[in-house]
């Protein structure tokens, strides 16, 4: 005859640290959609002048649907001028190139944009913000 063994007699832990332990160990090691993300700033020379974040973005499975969703949220961020993805189905992690007007929206904004979709199925791993401007306006 079998013995059986319920899954609380195996634990050394009450079911309410279980809770606690199961919650901290999805802290550590599931990200946070609203984890800072550290954003670096560049001048470069361009054609016009031209605010671009570059944002490396994992989470994305494929170029129709989960590209599509992002380019239509960053799309309806006031003050975003376009959109472009870069999707490759063999990285981890894609970049999408967003033009914008810093005096209607921040870098963050843009960011929180992106890892608010489907309530943190994608998440922003590093931003770059370029700055372009003739080099007569430099």
């Amino acid at each position: 005859m079998a013995m059986r063994i319920s899954p609380s007699q195996t634990s050394i832990l009450s079911p309410t640290s279980q809770v606690w332990v199961l919650a901290i160990g999805a802290m550590l090691f599931g990200g946070c959609s609203q984890c800072p993300v550290d954003i670096v700033h560049s001048d470069r020379a361009g054609h016009a002048e031209e605010t671009v974040a570059q944002l490396a973005i994992s989470g994305m499975m494929c170029e129709i649907a989960c590209v599509s969703k992002v380019r239509k949220e960053l799309y309806n961020v006031q003050g975003v001028a376009h959109a472009e993805i870069h999707f490759d189905k063999d990285l981890s992690v894609d970049t999408a190139f967003v033009a914008y007007d810093p005096a209607l929206v921040q870098p963050e904004d843009l960011i929180a944009t992106v890892q608010d979709i489907g309530d943190g199925l994608y998440a922003v791993k590093s931003a770059e913000v370029i700055h372009y401007a003739p080099e007569s306006h430099r």
